[in-house]
């Protein structure tokens, strides 16, 4: 095994909850254990080595925000340029697992290829009183993940959910309660990472960019597209039907929002698969940009990071930027 600590980072979720009645785990409350306390009964090998642990938050998941992103990030940042710290391993709830992964990677991904260390994104699905629950198995897999991949030549941003490793980019939680949820349609890994990374500069600023996902549905309207334009929204994902299609009467808004400025980035509500250029909907002339395999939630973050980035560079390209998460 390497040398090196470990860093664990708790940020909460369903591997730190409780269920009142271990018998019924879906009723229980996320959060309440602390990071430090997982560790226990794992049954790591005895030369394991030193785990630092850090609680960061100890939340539901579904109540990250920008600010928390930038907290974890900027700890995960200090452990990467750490010489005593071999490997990262980040506790999240599953909710917006998939939000953390992808803006990790593109903040914190070529980075963490530098130093030759993984940071590995785990989390639950059952709370950590239920008869047979996952978080035991996910963070002693993630463990040793971060721990050995030097050996396996697996950097970067990572993930490890139900024995499945993969890129935390291609996590997206795709069942309500199945273990493999976030992992089910994600490419496992298998030998050495070989893959370009996004190289964006971690956010200094607190306020992100204002992004709201539009649903298009049957019976769609551009109304809620108006009231976000007269609102001074600069972002708009639309997570659109099959391919990425769009309802003709919530098209004809989408485009006049792109026209007074609106960055419009087009993905689709199906949850798996890519959204391609110019099918079906016509992006270059409509001066939208399609999400490609982005699921609308990892698109939201991606948009949010490609406007900061712009702005930082000074630059109106965001589209190009985009294309690089």
């Amino acid at each position: 095994m390497n040398s090196g600590n470990l860093l664990l980072l708790g940020m909460g979720g369903t591997i730190a909850g409780l269920a009142g009645d271990p018998k019924k785990p879906m009723a229980y409350q996320a959060g309440q254990i602390p990071t430090q306390a997982l560790l226990e009964g794992l049954g790591l090998e005895p030369d394991f080595g030193e785990i630092e642990v850090h609680q960061i938050a100890n939340i539901d998941s579904r109540h990250m925000s920008e600010e928390l992103l930038m907290q974890l990030a900027w700890a995960v940042k200090a452990g990467l340029e750490r010489d005593d710290i071999s490997g990262i391993v980040i506790t999240h709830g599953t909710d917006t697992m998939e939000e953390t992964g992808v803006f990790l990677h593109a903040t914190l991904g070529k980075l963490a290829s530098h130093y030759r260390k993984a940071v590995v994104l785990t989390g639950a699905m059952l709370p950590a009183n239920a008869e047979h629950a996952d978080g035991p198995s996910n963070l002693r897999a993630a463990l040793y993940m971060a721990k050995e991949s030097r050996e396996t030549q697996q950097y970067g941003i990572l993930a490890v959910m139900a024995g499945k490793p993969c890129l935390a980019r291609d996590l997206s939680k795709q069942h309500t309660h199945a273990l493999d949820a976030l992992v089910v349609n994600a490419r496992e890994l298998d030998g050495p990472i070989h893959k370009r990374q996004a190289d964006l500069n971690l956010p200094t600023q607190m306020v992100w960019p204002w992004i709201e996902i539009v649903t298009s549905h049957g019976g769609s309207s551009g109304r809620f597209v108006d009231m976000l334009t007269s609102q001074g929204v600069e972002g708009i994902v639309i997570a659109g039907t099959g391919q990425g299609s769009v309802h003709q009467a919530l098209a004809q808004h989408l485009v006049l929002a792109a026209e007074a400025g609106i960055a419009v980035v087009r993905s689709s509500r199906t949850g798996a698969g890519a959204v391609f250029s110019e099918i079906p909907e016509p992006d270059s002339a409509w001066n939208w940009l399609s999400a490609r395999d982005l699921t609308p939630a990892k698109a939201r973050i991606a948009l949010q990071l490609a406007l900061l980035e712009a702005n930082s560079r000074k630059t109106e390209d965001w589209q190009s930027i985009f294309a690089t998460i």
